[in-house]
């Protein structure tokens, strides 16, 4: 476990320089809000068209490969963001590289995470795992808005690129898993639509649209709220800071039979803290919120994802179910971002974010399907 904690600290802070930063960049190149939405779109889309297409390979290759092979697709993603401004068909490329690097990186890490892990100690090694990369990633948003403001977004990307790059090494200081030749198509999609997994898909739908509003609509409120590179970077610094706080001990809390409760619990608060976020408008109570927000959702995260490794160790071919819910949240946001997209043409920008935060306190609800879900049913 220890090669994967630092291979997540690595990814963590890398992705802490430049992920955040791609809607205030697009944003910042005069994008509007609806085609900003719409790249992630194509991300999904090409995501879940990706996935069927790949299946033959990805039978082959084990979890460290498809975390190795994701890098070089990772790197030219942020390099090609780099020089959209100068090559503007790359936006409509690079949603398919980023999806690509998603696909092998998500999915071979799970893999590698739910092998790894230790029946009755699941919990705490999520909340470790958490904590570790929240701990080196706060500090990340920070350096990055400090070298935006000084170099530009491209210098900040090449940066981030080489630390991916280095990410990779502990891969060589742990053994690869296999995937399966079970992973074909048809027991892909038997898995979506699993009787006996509903009410964990549907927690999954409510995970996949709330995600989105937070990667995406929030940062950008954020940063028009706050008006500045540097700050905007601060502010989400101090929230993964409280949320690295909150997740250890969350994990502990699970494994001892209260994961249920704190499952409620964080959901219903979180939800409550998108309902108010509207109504947020000076800096200080944006700030606040973020940081509350973030703590609560972290808790939430490490309850939740603990769930979906023991659900995944029951079957007999854990990639299936791993791969199933990477398809779930990208079909869902398929069908789910062109109502934002729409949103966003059609009404105020102020109408935009009200709505979007509104919609993300509904599907934060979603997530207590997951507590109707008992791994007995499988």
């Amino acid at each position: 476990m220890v090669s994967i904690y630092i291979l997540i600290a690595l990814v963590n802070f890398a992705e802490g320089l430049m992920s955040i930063f791609v809607p205030i960049y697009f944003w910042k190149l005069g994008f509007p809000i609806w085609k900003i939405l719409s790249f992630y779109f194509l991300v999904s889309l090409f995501f879940v068209i990706i996935t069927f297409l790949l299946l033959p390979l990805l039978r082959r290759l084990s979890d460290k490969l498809m975390m190795f092979f994701s890098a070089p697709f990772l790197v030219f993603y942020y390099v090609g963001l780099s020089v959209l401004p100068e090559i503007p068909t790359l936006f409509y490329v690079l949603p398919a590289v980023g999806a690509l690097a998603a696909l092998l990186f998500n999915v071979g890490y799970h893999i590698d995470f739910s092998g790894s892990s230790s029946d009755g100690y699941i919990g705490r090694e999520v909340g470790f795992g958490s904590t570790v990369g929240a701990l080196a990633q706060f500090a990340a948003p920070v350096v990055g808005g400090f070298l935006i403001a000084i170099f530009g977004f491209a210098d900040n990307f090449f940066i981030g690129s080489g630390i991916l790059v280095l990410a990779m090494i502990p891969l060589f200081f742990f053994p690869g898993r296999k995937s399966s030749s079970d992973l074909r198509g048809s027991l892909l999609c038997k898995f979506l639509f699993d009787k006996n997994l509903l009410p964990f898909t549907l927690s999954g739908v409510g995970y996949s649209v709330e995600t989105s509003v937070a990667r995406v609509m929030w940062p950008l409120f954020i940063f028009l709220a706050i008006g500045g590179v540097e700050e905007f970077g601060g502010i989400i610094s101090i929230g993964l800071l409280g949320g690295a706080l909150a997740t250890y001990l969350t994990g502990v809390v699970s494994d001892q039979g209260k994961r249920r409760k704190v499952l409620a619990w964080c959901a219903g608060i979180f939800s409550a803290f998108w309902i108010a976020r509207p109504f947020f408008i000076s800096s200080f109570a944006v700030v606040a919120n973020h940081v509350g927000g973030n703590i609560f959702n972290s808790s939430l995260m490490v309850t939740y994802t603990s769930q979906y490794y023991k659900i995944a160790r029951s079957f007999r071919v854990p990639v299936l179910f791993i791969l199933s819910r990477e398809v779930l949240y990208n079909a869902t946001r398929v069908l789910v971002l062109p109502i934002f997209m729409y949103i966003a043409y059609a009404f105020s920008q102020n109408t935009f974010f009200t709505a979007s935060f509104i919609i993300a306190a509904i599907f934060t609800l979603f997530y207590f399907f997951a507590n109707r879900f008992h791994i007995s049913a499988l």
